[in-house]
């Protein structure tokens, strides 16, 4: 797989949510490894394997969703045990989160979608990074998530629908295979001056800043 681009295998799911990561639909497949820092640091060859923050991300797709599995090591997490998972928590970015940006073909705007290890989520819909960023936007996310303590190990696996983007963007066609959408993936973990904000593909700012869409990569929409 290309370094730039991530496979979203079809699926004939019907209307599963696969919102579970022992899911058959989640065959093993080819992965995403989010690896680095936002500054491109490669921090898997520089702190060596027991490097605790590994990300791995598989995708697939059906006719009216996609899906995304975060698989995710940790150290020690920082989450707000006092918030909700029925509604968009406020400044969720501050704790431990994955977080997944997507553009389709043929729009202007992107999408940001993060999602905690206790399954409290934020969407928004973004037309100029913090100046034109509508957080009322909803993504019809569903997910499912799971910490395993004994192992230092948390899953997030999210069913993303189509139709809220592509009817934001003003677009009707679903996409078919061999479509692409541009899309980063990102993990902020850890707290204070062990915070780790890493992406997939790195955006290379001065400062941590994930929204730089020129650094997007690709998800491309295939079949087996």
């Amino acid at each position: 797989m290309p370094r730039n681009t991530l496979f979203s295998y079809y699926a004939d799911l019907g209307s599963q949510a696969v919102v579970d990561s022992q899911h058959p639909a989640w065959r093993q497949r080819e992965s995403a490894t989010i690896d680095r820092d936002w500054s491109g640091r490669d921090l898997m060859r520089e702190k060596g394997h027991n490097w605790p923050n590994l990300t791995r991300v598989e995708s697939i797709w059906n006719t009216d969703s996609m899906f995304f599995l975060f698989q995710c090591w940790y150290d020690e997490l920082n989450l707000m045990d006092d918030q909700p998972v029925n509604r968009p928590v406020d400044r969720l970015w501050e704790t431990d989160v994955v977080e997944i940006f997507l553009r389709p073909e043929s729009c202007d705007d992107y999408f940001e979608i993060e999602i905690s290890p206790l399954g409290q989520w934020l969407d928004a819909h973004i037309r100029k990074p913090r100046v034109d960023v509508n957080f009322n936007w909803s993504s019809g996310l569903d997910l499912g998530v799971e910490i395993l303590k004994s192992k230092k190990f948390w899953t997030a696996a999210a069913k993303v629908p189509f139709r809220p983007i592509l009817e934001t963007c003003g677009l009707r066609n679903l996409p078919q295979v061999g479509d692409v959408w541009r899309l980063n993936l990102f993990r902020m973990a850890g707290r204070g001056p062990n915070r780790e904000f890493l992406a997939w593909r790195p955006t290379f700012t001065r400062v941590p800043d994930f929204h730089v869409p020129s650094a997007f990569g690709n998800l491309l929409f295939i079949k087996d």
